[in-house]
């Protein structure tokens, strides 16, 4: 059966469910909604920003000193630079509130925010598994990582970001990277570039049964990298940006690797190095980025690997990415959150490193943690029904008040039902690995725990097609 033609038949096992509360703090004047007039804008008043200059904070705004807004839509136009100004992920708090002159017919904003503690010299200590739960069935503590990462998010108040990392332990990395989104006076264009040197002792050299295979040697390195990337971004809207990326990768592995699977780099090469060309446009009108109720997001992804810039380039393929994400309320304490994402690839041969698929990063069917589903082209949905439990509660801890960027501690709680379904369609390696060439389904229960600085915590009890179910947790909001 085809991808296309499985991916229509089998949406039968896509699964639409609940859940709740909003993570940003909603505080506006609601003053003469109803007198449907023509509002001039005219004082916009900011306070809070010692560091984050001002014109970042406007970028957020629908609105400038003097346009006109229809009285009728104030409050909704409030809430959405609020939102928007949250999603930076700049500030703590923030709040957007208005004043309505009517006799002048004008509307002035207030805008309040609390910053973020921006320079944050980090303890890395870190699990290095996919995912929490893959880690826990062997607490195998050679698998940690540790160290320090210094980032120094809004590096020049321009929402900049700068980041040093030294880390050691399973996989050692030494890096730097700098990111700023605004180069010109309209703020428009941007600009990130960065280098990193990483190397590992344990590779995962093949796949069978759907379960990585490792070799480790405590005395030799079985794999090194250099990544090298500079790109360049365009956010001409409000919602969407386009990014431009040229990398360059240079991989090797141990010999002791190429001998346990010739396929690892094809023809059994330890040497592989290539540049790629990377496209992407995003749109995202989402309320809250880190755990969103409202909304939606789409992402496309054009990646051309392999330019033959290099005599002895091993790559030419491309591949193509499209995902959709929506965020939907249905009453005051439901809500729902559906994902859909394909992948396409048009290659006649792909080595066994570059052929993952599900099990990796944020892409995998729940009820799978321990399980990777490798291939070529891919398609999946991810849906969750949300209930609020806990709406979002703001604690201000009297211990912390000395340092204000961690004395905020906002929270809420959402109980969720949970369906995925998801396809991997593998032509080189399919036949050691069951779940791949059908689909595959998830389903279940959890809790879903969101504080600040983007944390987010679930707790999910899930079962899987083949009746197999567990109790996994994870550190992100899923969707």
């Amino acid at each position: 059966m085809s991808l296309c033609t499985s991916l229509t038949y089998n949406f039968r096992f896509v699964f639409f469910f609940i859940c709740i509360s909003l993570f940003t703090s909603l505080s506006f004047s609601q003053n003469n909604d109803s007198l449907n007039v023509t509002l001039r804008v005219g004082d916009i008043s900011i306070s809070g920003n010692k560091i984050t200059r001002k014109s970042i904070i406007t970028r957020e705004l629908p609105f400038n000193v003097g346009d006109t807004i229809n009285s009728k839509y104030i409050s909704e136009v409030a809430l959405r630079s609020q939102q928007n100004i949250f999603n930076t992920q700049l500030f703590i708090y923030d709040s957007v509130k208005y004043v309505i002159d009517v006799n002048a017919r004008t509307v002035d904003f207030t805008i309040k925010v609390k910053e973020r503690w921006y320079i944050i010299p980090t303890p890395i200590f870190e699990i290095q598994d996919r995912n929490f739960n893959q880690w826990w069935r062997t607490k195998d503590l050679f698998r940690i990582n540790y160290g320090l990462a210094l980032g120094w998010d809004n590096f020049t108040g321009r929402k900049d970001n700068l980041t040093f990392i030294f880390r050691r332990g399973y996989s050692e990395k030494y890096g730097v990277a700098y990111s700023l989104p605004y180069l010109n006076k309209a703020q428009t264009i941007g600009f990130n570039m960065s280098y990193s040197y990483s190397r590992n002792n344990e590779v995962a050299y093949s796949t069978e049964n759907n379960v990585l295979l490792f070799h480790r040697d405590y005395k030799k390195y079985m794999r090194y990298q250099h990544e090298a990337k500079v790109g360049v971004s365009i956010r001409n809207a409000l919602y969407q940006r386009s990014t431009v990326e040229l990398l360059y990768n240079q991989l090797h592995i141990n010999d002791t690797i190429a001998k346990l699977n010739s396929d690892f780099f094809g023809d059994e090469k330890t040497k592989v190095g290539y540049f790629s060309l990377q496209y992407r446009w995003t749109f995202d009108k989402r309320d809250n980025k880190p755990y969103p109720l409202k909304g939606w997001t789409i992402d496309v992804a054009v990646i051309k690997d392999g330019l033959n810039f290099l005599s002895d380039e091993a790559l030419s393929y491309m591949y193509a990415v499209v995902g959709l994400r929506k965020y939907t309320k249905l009453s005051k304490r439901f809500y729902i959150a559906n994902q859909v994402k394909v992948r396409y690839i048009n290659t006649d041969y792909q080595p066994y490193y570059f052929n993952r698929a599900l099990g990796y990063n944020n892409d995998y069917i729940r009820g799978y943690e321990y399980f990777v589903m490798d291939g070529q082209n891919l398609a999946f949905t991810k849906n969750t029904l949300k209930f609020k439990l806990i709406k979002q509660h703001i604690v201000e801890v009297k211990a912390l008040k000395r340092f204000q960027q961690f004395s905020t501690i906002p929270y809420s709680v959402y109980l969720t039902l949970n369906g995925d379904a998801g396809y991997v369609q593998d032509q080189f390696y399919g036949k050691k690995n069951a779940l791949t060439n059908s689909w595959q389904y998830g389903y279940g229960v959890g809790l879903d725990f969101v504080t600040y600085y983007d944390i987010v915590v679930r707790f999910e009890y899930t079962f899987n097609k083949q009746l197999q179910s567990g109790f996994f947790i994870s550190m992100s909001a899923g969707i």
